[in-house]
């Protein structure tokens, strides 16, 4: 056996391995997940800002998505598709703490905000 052919089952290989990490990865993946991110991030220029990152990492659409994120603040999302990623912005006047997603496929999460690590010299990290 040639050294050309010994490339070509090398690359053949690693391609067959490629496809099956990418197969495997996808038929585990459950019907309906939502991943939910709130962020607290303080900033030079406007001072904190709040913004909660809905992403459906599920299979199939999420639909009826209720975000409450405090008294008075309830916000609605008809659906979301599968990849698909919303930002919600509280109300200024809303004491954020916590925020609660509920869809209609019965997905209940709660959170906390979470702060972003500030590193010095990128944008927001103060002086």
């Amino acid at each position: 056996m040639n050294r050309c052919h010994v490339y070509y089952l090398a690359i053949a290989v690693a391609g067959i391995l490629f496809s099956f990490y990418f197969y495997e990865s996808q038929i585990n993946k459950p019907k309906y997940a939502l991943e939910v991110d709130p962020t607290k991030d303080t900033t030079d220029i406007s001072g904190i800002m709040y913004r909660i990152r809905l992403t459906n990492v599920g299979l199939k659409q999420l639909t009826g998505i209720v975000v409450d994120m405090g008294k008075n603040d309830i916000q609605n999302l008809a659906y979301l598709d599968s990849g698909q990623s919303y930002f919600f912005y509280p109300k200024p006047d809303t004491l954020v703490n916590t925020v609660k997603v509920t869809t209609h496929e019965g997905i209940l999460i709660q959170s906390n905000f979470r702060s972003p690590t500030k590193v010095l010299g990128l944008p927001g990290a103060g002086r």
